[in-house]
């Protein structure tokens, strides 16, 4: 199902509507139909559009303006992909608030692409530059694409170090996609278009501003099956992007670093509370690859060693995703107080992580 691109760019640019209720409105109505034509009593009886928002609707004078973006977007070569569209990255979609419209310059974006995510501090150390060029050349030699926010620092190095290597690399901006930001990066953000893509969901001259940057940090963590932070202060942004990967149900890894660091107390904070530390790409492979749309051969799932045949017997029932220890015990033949002493024995192993609600996933 395609809505008209015009119809949705007129809808988020209509007062007191938003993306959620565009989301929820042409979710509720069929491709033909245009909302600014509908009755006013059939909008009102779609659940989540009210009255406030309907009358928004229907005193709408701006239909021009659709088709005035859409004219301006095409003489600069920008692709629309809207929530309802083939190519809309199957990832994103599943997050809790998905852009309705991504303005995307480049590569055209797939479906299905395997994306990891970096992100860290605007002030890297050269600990940081080294730990990102280390990470990124393992992501790139296996073929998966990185994400981050073309920011200064671990932004602009993860990046430039893919586009070196001749990787695809995805820039998320918190403007519109014809504004550069920073300005230093023009240079950046040409060479990422030869095999990459810039993304954004603000309209064309959207200038910065500091309420755009959360609503872009969803959308790297978004993309992608996992978000690594590489360098992060005790107030960096990239730990609010590492907390939205958590919201997604993606992995969280954190680079750790010297607990006397400045640019290292938010990633070990991170590490602390349950992210995956990390010294190297293949560790990050470990992890997700069972999760990749297109696995990598040779990576496999790690199981410790000196595990018992009764350890064993549980870690093969164990994974990324939580299970709940009764679910756990109706797949194994032991009683409970049996089952939580080998649990125990494997957290002590560090080969599982017990989290709340007696919930246990693989360390």
């Amino acid at each position: 199902m395609k809505f008209k691109h015009e119809t949705i760019i007129n809808l988020l640019n209509t007062p007191s509507v938003g993306r959620n209720r565009v989301r929820i409105l042409l979710s509720s109505i069929g491709v033909h139909d245009d909302p600014f034509e509908m009755d006013s009593k059939i909008l009102c009886k779609i659940d989540g559009i009210d009255i406030k928002t309907t009358s928004a609707i229907k005193k709408y004078r701006h239909l021009k303006y659709g088709e005035t973006q859409l004219k301006q977007l095409a003489e600069k070569n920008i692709n629309i992909v809207s929530y309802w569209d083939d190519n809309y990255p199957v990832l994103l979609k599943k997050i809790y608030d998905p852009p309705v419209l991504l303005y995307t310059h480049g590569k055209e974006l797939t479906k299905t692409e395997d994306m990891i995510s970096i992100v860290g501090t605007r002030t890297m150390t050269q600990y940081g530059r080294t730990m990102t060029k280390l990470i990124v050349k393992k992501l790139t030699e296996v073929g998966i694409t990185t994400v981050s926010g073309l920011a200064r620092g671990i932004d602009t190095m993860t990046h430039r170090e893919t586009v070196n290597l001749g990787g695809k690399t995805i820039g998320v901006l918190g403007c519109g996609i014809d504004v550069v930001y920073p300005s230093e990066n023009k240079q950046l953000y040409r060479d990422i278009l030869k095999n990459g893509t810039i993304i954004s969901e603000f309209p064309l001259g959207e200038k910065p501003n500091r309420k755009n940057f959360p609503q872009r940090n969803r959308i790297i963590s978004g993309l992608s099956h996992g978000t690594i932070v590489v360098e992060a202060g005790d107030r960096s942004g990239s730990i609010l992007t590492a907390f939205n990967a958590i919201d997604h149900n993606r992995d969280v890894f954190a680079v750790p670093g010297r607990v006397t660091d400045a640019m290292s107390v938010g990633s070990n904070r991170l590490i602390r509370n349950g992210a995956f530390p990390v010294h190297d790409g293949n560790e990050i492979l470990d992890i997700i690859n069972d999760r990749l749309f297109r696995p990598i051969s040779g990576v496999q799932k790690k199981i410790p060693l000196e595990l018992s045949n009764d350890e064993q017997n549980i870690f093969k029932f164990l994974g990324h995703d939580p299970i709940q220890i009764d679910d756990l015990r109706k797949k194994v033949d032991l009683d409970i107080a049996q089952l939580l002493q080998i649990l125990l024995n494997l957290e002590m192993k560090n080969a599982v992580t017990q989290l709340s609600g007696k919930q246990f996933v693989i360390s």
